[in-house]
């Protein structure tokens, strides 16, 4: 999820010519993410494989998100792997992403072709 279309296209793109990952939900804030993550409650398997997140959104931010995340199952928290895409360069907000136990991995914006290999594999 990010509020940046720009970054949409990109991310979009890069999953699909590179991983041949079609099915992309695109979500603009942190909040319909997790309407969309609440719809899935009863059905774990509808769940995304992966979470794209974005630090800075407006209403609520990555570390919101997290925070919330945090409070669903551990069934439901397995289902996910997150990866945090940043253009951030704020330290304590960088360091508290690569301490949080759901992100998977954090890497800079502009996303490349490689820079999710290791979420893909790890993907179920």
């Amino acid at each position: 999820m990010d509020d940046n279309p720009i970054d949409h296209m990109i991310t979009a793109y890069v999953l699909k010519t590179y991983y041949q990952l079609w099915d992309v939900i695109v979500m603009e804030s942190a909040v319909s993410a997790l309407s969309y993550l609440d719809s899935c409650k009863e059905n774990v398997n509808d769940l995304p494989v992966l979470i794209i997140l974005d630090l800075d959104m407006p209403e609520l931010n990555g570390i919101g998100f997290l925070e919330k995340f945090a409070l669903y199952t551990k069934e439901f928290k397995e289902a996910c792997k997150i990866v945090v895409l940043t253009g951030s360069e704020i330290i304590a907000d960088l360091e508290w992403m690569k301490a949080d136990p759901h992100v998977f991995e954090l890497i800079s914006k502009p996303l490349n072709k490689n820079a999710l290999a290791g979420a893909i594999k790890i993907a179920p």
